[in-house]
């Protein structure tokens, strides 16, 4: 896992630090675009698999109150070719009370898209 190139292209995802091992805590600072200033969280690693997976949960908050699974998955599709799947599983109290209000779904497949584009664009260098 190469963390530490994630500030050379990725406007979602700005920074990762930690060992990259199932069951550590990773240190994450996210930007979404709805923030100004954006978020740092402390998921734990639960699946990897070098050039193939890295899936993560965090919580906002309180453990169970707002908690984010995070997964991004590669899928050899060819020679020379891959597909990017990236998703988010939301879980907790707090989610009747903030899709109520806001759209969190939206916001984090907007921010989502951003990075998929810029991960496209490094990746079609090579």
């Amino acid at each position: 896992m190469d963390f530490a190139a994630y500030p050379k292209w990725n406007p979602y995802i700005q920074e990762i630090s930690g060992d990259a091992e199932v069951g550590k805590k990773l240190k994450v600072y996210m930007k979404p675009e709805w923030e100004k200033k954006g978020t740092t969280l402390h998921p734990r690693i639960l699946r990897l698999e070098p050039r193939k997976e890295l899936t993560w949960k965090g919580s906002f908050f309180l453990p169970g109150v707002l908690d984010g699974e995070h997964s991004l998955i590669l899928e050899e599709t060819g020679t020379r070719r891959v597909r990017f799947i990236q998703k988010e599983i939301f879980n907790g109290l707090a989610i009747p009370i903030i899709t109520a209000s806001w759209s969190i779904e939206e916001g984090t497949k907007r921010s989502f898209s951003e990075m998929n584009r810029a991960l496209k664009k490094k990746a079609e260098k090579f």
